[in-house]
């Protein structure tokens, strides 16, 4: 006697699947993220370090660690209770304004916990994976933290159409 699955079983089995799928790419990514970071030394020589630390106070963020290295070309930060600002080496040479907007976008994904809102809309995504509105509910939401981290930029008192100017030229480094 064969006894076939009942459709909610093939069901949960198949919603089972694409969930495991996405916690597996969200699980690889933080592995990346710990690897890099735990390879990567704290800066204790750059010439844009005081400015960093000096923001980071501005902000009431303790305990922030900034790294740099030669294997990312694109600034970006982490972690939920040990929060990490990632440099490229090549900010050495930057000049003060542009580094000092790059931080404080930087910081700004720090001092608004994105990291962990960021985890949380992976997870939802893992859960609700079938349904479209997750998918755009989290795109929107990559969105809005972004632009968040822009409004603290320009409210420290960048001007706009510097901002975007910076925007052009990070975007056609990256490209």
């Amino acid at each position: 006697v064969r006894v076939m699955p009942s459709w909610p079983a093939i069901a949960f089995l198949i919603w089972a699947a694409g969930a495991t799928l996405i916690l597996a790419r969200m699980i690889l990514g933080l592995l990346a993220v710990q690897w890099l970071s735990r390879r990567t030394p704290a800066v204790t020589d750059a010439p844009w370090l005081a400015l960093a630390e000096s923001l980071a106070r501005d902000l009431r963020l303790k305990n922030v660690r900034f790294l740099r290295t030669g294997a990312s070309r694109m600034p970006m930060a982490w972690g939920i209770f040990r929060p990490s600002v990632l440099m490229p080496a090549d900010a050495d040479t930057w000049p003060p304004h542009r580094v000092r907007v790059v931080l404080l976008h930087e910081l700004a994904h720090v001092k608004r916990r994105d990291c962990l809102t960021h985890l949380v809309a992976q997870i939802v995504c893992a859960a609700y994976w079938f349904n479209p509105l997750a998918w755009m509910a989290a795109r929107h939401l990559r969105t809005e933290r972004e632009r968040a981290c822009d409004d603290l930029v320009l409210a420290a008192g960048t001007r706009g159409s510097d901002y975007a100017d910076l925007l052009l030229d990070i975007a056609r480094v990256m490209r």
